[in-house]
């Protein structure tokens, strides 16, 4: 089995296929660079009645653009939600964990899943990381973009995105969760 993506949306995924597309997503966007509107597609309290997530940890603010049917999303996250881990993250060097890069991708992932079924997702759970890499530090002070698509296969679903700012990529992660 290798990966598919058919008219943008992943369709099928093995390991060696996954490998393939986490390193193309260090280099590139998974999708081209889009001008966000003055207005969300989702905002918070859109997010919260999808997802079983809150403060302090929720790593997506609002959906920019959402197309269930190519099964693309991009989120922000504002880093200033994160200070206090930033102040320890560290001292006079902040930068963004790596782990909670990982579970921003996952959360805009468990969004696009939850358009995709129609239906909030009320139980979830992270299964395995199949890859994550870190390309560049995550710093307070620009905004953070969350990029991410998705397949579904059975009771898991499995995301592919990246963390970006100021349009360069700064991670990039597969993750499958358990979504019954």
């Amino acid at each position: 089995m290798t990966s598919t993506i058919t008219r943008g949306r992943l369709t099928t995924l093995d390991p060696e296929a996954a490998a393939a597309l986490l390193r193309d997503a260090c280099r590139s966007r998974l999708m081209p660079v889009d001008t966000p509107s003055a207005s969300p597609f989702l905002d918070r309290t859109a997010i919260e009645r999808l997802l079983p997530h809150r403060d302090p940890f929720l790593f997506v603010d609002r959906i920019d653009l959402l197309d269930a049917d190519s099964g693309l999303i991009a989120a922000a996250f504002d880093l200033e939600r994160s200070a206090a881990v930033l102040v320890g993250h560290f001292p006079n060097q902040p930068v963004w964990p790596g782990v909670l890069q990982v579970e921003a991708i996952a959360q805009a992932g468990c969004v696009l899943c939850a358009v995709q079924r129609d239906e909030p997702l009320t139980n979830v759970a992270a299964t395995h990381i199949l890859g994550a890499r870190f390309v560049r530090p995550i710093k307070p002070g620009a905004p953070l973009e969350i990029v991410a698509t998705g397949i579904e296969e059975g009771l898991f679903y499995t995301v592919v995105g990246q963390c970006l700012q100021h349009g360069d990529v700064c991670s990039a992660a597969i993750i499958s969760a358990y979504t019954p």
